[in-house]
């Protein structure tokens, strides 16, 4: 493990998830070297499953490995009734038409296909980033780990998921939480499961369960319930989170409640849902100099409309495109000439256009993502009318046409 102080590198990456991982390959794919820094010990993929839209795999195509995962993930919706909302009050079902390509991919799946297309040494695991500082003068980044390395980059960004440190460093408004906590897991049946390519979607009091196959035999599972126990809301320990989870689905189908029951234990977790507020979206600043933010670190959004991991990886796309128009691997002494100022301008002016690029689409995405959160925990039947009420009338007739998004080519 590297201490000291380090050579000066072109680009620096703080957080080894999927949108840190995205970025560095469509970085590595227009040929600019990068450093990924991960805390973990290893590739981590908390959550179990992703579900991933057209807008999600028309960047994985950009990145070059959309068909490989397309051959982990079967298409979940037919041409109709691809998804079905079932109210447990009623016992009644209403057919969902969903218009474009969606599949469930393994996050595990889909960070080592990221990671296997790296080159060797990209990636610095048991990294630990402590402090962030600005060199004004020289115009690069200075990053302190734990280990005792002092890092120098000309641009810095941050994939650090929710309680980012560069967020931090830039100045952003902390995330918010929601009186609602995610359980999820993965479920593998040896015999095969009987939900087809269904998205399944149940409705009881104080839990919403989503259902979502991932192949024939493997189903991703989350149970977003609004009220736990005190001694299993801050808990990791599975077992208790799938007891809890169980607890609050009495009077679920039997086959649901036994995919909870199967579920693989060592993929359960537990986590509060939290979001950046929407207007944050127009007045925060996601960049300043040569340092800007990527992913949840961004635009940290409810699970509501399932677009999270899509605009991540738009994300990367964007970044890089961004990046690729300037000469951030060009040699400047230090950056302490003339040719380091112009480089140091030309990244600024990159990640403003790439800032300037995504705000309108994470916008959008904050704005739905946040009335369909606050539908749900609205304490009025009033309330709820209201809220249901704007999003019909911001998204009329197209409440689903974000996942259509084309974030462009590399």
């Amino acid at each position: 493990m590297a201490t000291g102080e380090e050579k000066l590198h072109g680009v620096l990456i703080v957080g080894g998830g999927i949108c840190g991982l995205a970025t560095a390959l469509a970085l590595h794919i227009k040929g600019i070297d990068c450093l990924v820094l991960e805390k973990a010990e290893s590739l981590r993929a908390t959550g179990a499953g992703i579900s991933l839209k057209v807008s999600g795999w028309r960047a994985l195509e950009q990145l070059k490995v959309s068909e490989e995962l397309r051959k982990l993930a079967p298409v979940l919706q037919t041409r109709k009734r691809s998804r079905w909302f079932v109210s447990l009050k009623s016992r009644c079902v209403f057919p969902f038409n969903c218009r474009t390509e969606c599949r469930c991919v393994k996050r595990s799946d889909l960070v080592e296909t990221l990671a296997r297309h790296l080159p060797g040494g990209s990636i610095r695991f048991g990294c630990q980033v402590e402090a962030i500082s600005f060199d004004a003068v020289a115009r690069y980044s200075v990053v302190s780990t734990s280990d005792g390395s002092t890092i120098r980059a000309k641009v810095l960004i941050g994939c650090d998921g929710s309680n980012s440190v560069v967020a931090k460093f830039l100045g952003l408004k902390p995330v918010r939480f929601l009186p609602l906590w995610a359980a999820r897991g993965l479920t593998y049946m040896p015999d095969g499961h009987s939900f087809g390519n269904r998205f399944l979607h149940l409705l009881g009091e104080g839990i919403s369960f989503r259902l979502v196959p991932v192949d024939d035999k493997t189903v991703y599972f989350s149970a977003v319930q609004s009220q736990l126990p005190k001694e299993c809301a801050s808990s990791r320990d599975p077992a208790l989170i799938q007891q809890v989870a169980l607890q609050a689905m009495q009077g679920y189908p039997e086959d649901v409640l036994d995919v909870v029951r199967r579920c693989d234990i060592a993929s359960m977790s537990l986590a509060q849902l939290c979001y950046r507020a929407p207007w944050n979206m127009v007045l925060q600043p996601f960049q300043e100099g040569t340092v800007t933010v990527a992913g949840d670190a961004m635009h940290v959004m409810g699970p509501f409309i399932g677009q999270g991991g899509s605009a991540s990886l738009e994300d990367a796309v964007v970044i890089a495109r961004c990046l690729a128009k300037t000469d951030v691997l060009a040699a400047a002494a230090d950056n302490d000439d003339d040719d380091g100022r112009k480089q140091a301008k030309s990244i600024e002016e990159a990640l403003r256009s790439y800032v300037k690029e995504r705000r309108g689409r994470i916008l959008r995405l904050s704005v739905q993502a946040f009335l369909n959160g606050q539908v749900i925990v609205a304490s009025s039947e009033l309330k709820k009318v209201l809220l249901r009420a704007v999003l019909a009338v911001l998204f009329r007739g197209n409440w689903d046409s974000h996942g259509d998004y084309d974030c462009g080519s590399l």
